[in-house]
C-alpha cells in the first residue's frame, strides 16, 4: 500500500539541496539535449526566487522528495494583463506514478497558482514520454507544437 504524500507550495530556493539527487534521474529519462551536460543555472532560479517569479511545487512521502513541478510566474510578453505560470520542469519519480500522484501534483499547482493570482498555465509534454492525455483530463488544451534544432 502506498504511503501518504504531501503537497507542498514552495516559494524560493529553500529546495536546491534535495533536488541533486531527484535531478539526475530527471535528467537520464527525459533530457532531449543530452549533448550538453545536466548544469542547472541556480543563479537564474536565485534571480527568479528573489523576485517572486519563482513557484515550487513538490510531493513527498514521509519526507522524501518523489516530484515536483518548478513554474517561472510572469506576465505574458503578448498580454501583459494575463499573469503566466510557465512550466520549467516537472517530474515524479516512476515508482510513484502509479494511482493518482501526478493528478494530485498538477491539481495542487493549479490552486496554488490561482492564490498567487495566475491567469494562465503553460506546460509541455516530451514526445518520447507523451503525458498529454494527463493535461487534456486536467482540463488543458493543446495550443501549440514545438520543435527545437541543435545548432
Amino acid at each position: 500500500k502506498m504511503k501518504t504524500v504531501v503537497y507542498e507550495d514552495v516559494n524560493g530556493l529553500d529546495f536546491i539541496n534535495e533536488f541533486e539527487d531527484i535531478f539526475p534521474l530527471h535528467y537520464e529519462e527525459l533530457c532531449v539535449t543530452k549533448e550538453y551536460p545536466w548544469e542547472p543555472n541556480y543563479e537564474a532560479y536565485r534571480f527568479y526566487g528573489e523576485n517572486n517569479m519563482l513557484r515550487t511545487i513538490t510531493c513527498r512521502v514521509d519526507g522524501e522528495l518523489i516530484g515536483y513541478i518548478i513554474f517561472i510566474i510572469h506576465p505574458h510578453l503578448h498580454y501583459k494583463s494575463c499573469l503566466t505560470a510557465t512550466e520549467d520542469i516537472y517530474y515524479v519519480k516512476k515508482e510513484y506514478r502509479k494511482g493518482r500522484t501526478g493528478i494530485t501534483l498538477f491539481k495542487y499547482a493549479e490552486e496554488a497558482l490561482r492564490l498567487r493570482g495566475v491567469n494562465r498555465i503553460v506546460t509541455h509534454t516530451k514526445v518520447h514520454l507523451d503525458v498529454g492525455r494527463l493535461f487534456e483530463y486536467l482540463g488543458f488544451k493543446q495550443t501549440d507544437k514545438v520543435y527545437t534544432k541543435m545548432l
